[in-house]
């Protein structure tokens, strides 16, 4: 994601999170690139970063100590909630990887599907196009950046609706997947 683009979203919500105290840490795993991002209890979009999945484990910890502005463990406990990860490619590794890195966290297994439309749509929703690119429909366009940020995104969001309505199959690491 481009630092302007971080920027802008960090100005405009940057408001609404202050009086936040805990965010989820959501997680879109793949083979090259793995999606991060931190969202509140809202909903709302507070970072996204796409790391590389071989230095899947400095990075996700140097992407929450800059976000978080926090500089240990104990400053993540107070601003971290749970971790929420997508059960698409890679994520058994990925679960193995947190397990390790991030015990004292809970850590949700969500439904991957159909994340990348959801992230897309979330994308043109908060970045909308601009001069004559808003008159091209949506369908036609391709977002100029990935969107595994963003799909992350989607999966905490998943979680939480999953949370506030009592429905669909919640899976917890603890729990076998069948």
């Amino acid at each position: 994601m481009s630092s302007v683009r971080l920027d802008e979203l960090k100005q405009i919500q940057a408001m609404q999170h202050e009086t936040a105290e805990r965010y989820y840490l959501g997680i879109d795993p793949g083979r090259d690139k793995t999606g991060v991002a931190l969202v509140d209890k809202a909903g709302t979009v507070f970072a996204v970063q796409i790391v590389r999945t071989r230095t899947f484990s400095d990075s996700v910890l140097k992407f929450l100590y800059d976000q978080l502005q926090v500089s240990n463990a104990w400053g993540l406990r107070k601003k971290l909630k749970a971790i929420v990860i997508g059960d698409g490619t890679g994520s058994e590794e990925h679960i193995s990887w947190l397990k390790k890195l991030l015990p004292w966290f809970p850590l949700h297994v969500v439904d991957e599907k159909y994340s990348t439309e959801e992230a897309r749509a979330l994308y043109w929703e908060l970045f909308p196009p601009q001069g004559w690119r808003r008159l091209i429909p949506l369908g036609l366009q391709t977002p100029p950046e990935p969107l595994d940020g963003y799909a992350a995104v989607v999966q905490v969001r998943r979680f939480l609706q999953q949370e506030e309505t009592g429905t669909g199959k919640e899976l917890t690491v603890t729990e076998k997947r069948v």
